[in-house]
């Protein structure tokens, strides 16, 4: 029995950290996509948007055709910065 109880615990952990490992990926690689050029037909807008859980700033371009957002990261933007631009 406690080996059973053992093998659960660890497949949860290992799930958990499974699942941590793949949203850091996720995030890294959504960053990398936002730091590109908006494709043709974006407008630049003068919003500029920090991400919540990563504390990067990011300026905000919109298609006026499709309402569709891209999101382009400004370079050395984090919100220690933001802080010292709002003090």
């Amino acid at each position: 029995m406690l080996k059973l109880i053992a093998t659960y615990y660890a497949f949860d952990i290992l799930l958990i950290v499974v699942a941590i490992l793949f949203t850091w990926w996720r995030r890294k690689k959504r960053l990398r996509s936002n730091a590109q050029e908006p494709s043709e037909g974006f407008i630049k807008t003068d919003e500029i948007s920090v991400d919540p859980t990563t504390g990067i700033k990011q300026q905000v371009w919109f298609d006026p055709h499709t309402g569709e957002r891209h999101y382009k990261t400004l370079e050395a933007s984090r919100t220690e910065d933001v802080k010292q631009d709002n003090s």
